[in-house]
């Protein structure tokens, strides 16, 4: 379990946060020496990631015509 201090998350949210979603580990806080609060990455499940792609796919059948004409501009 990693930890930091409330202070050490407001010098630093950025470089904390980027570590949460690099290594997908979650960081504790803790304020006088208390736990306060969990940053914690998103756990995307196999039906969010099959949403986001139905989606996609959506917007491209939607905007064929579109993409088709950008691509054969000069």
């Amino acid at each position: 379990m990693l930890t930091a201090s409330y202070t050490d998350v407001r010098k630093d949210f950025s470089a904390i946060t980027a570590k949460v979603m690099k290594d997908r580990v979650p960081i504790t806080v803790f304020k006088n020496n208390k736990p306060a609060f969990r940053i914690v990455p998103i756990q995307e499940s196999a039906s969010t990631q099959d949403e986001y792609l139905a989606e996609a796919h959506a917007l491209d059948q939607e905007y064929y015509d579109v993409f088709e004409a950008l691509a054969h501009e000069k």
